[in-house]
């Protein structure tokens, strides 16, 4: 059994086909509840201080009134990447009262 964060939402290539310099796939995901995306996580291949990190990022929900920060920034690990923006996406829905669909 491993202790690697299992998403609790589907997440889906950002730029499905789109590769990367050296032709490998890109390494950039949007993550959905239902059909409404709620953010991104994306491997740097190009910035030297953080290359190979995972970038995450909230992106727009539309009944979002009010903001919580930080709704970005860096982790090791994709899933730990996931977990951030997932974590960050449910806490909006608890301040606007609105139901945890993923569970």
């Amino acid at each position: 059994m491993t202790n690697e964060y299992q998403p609790e939402y589907k997440w889906r290539p950002t730029w499905p086909g789109e590769t990367n310099r050296e032709g490998k796939p890109l390494q950039d995901f949007t993550g959905f509840d239902g059909e409404q995306s709620f953010g991104r996580i994306q491997v740097d291949e190009v910035t030297t201080s953080k290359l190979g990190m995972w970038k995450w990022n909230a992106t727009h929900v539309p009944w979002v009134r009010k903001r919580i920060t930080p709704h970005g920034g860096w982790e090791a690990t994709s899933r730990e990447a996931c977990r951030k923006v997932e974590e960050h996406y449910e806490k909006l829905m608890e301040l606007h009262g609105r139901p945890i669909t993923s569970r």
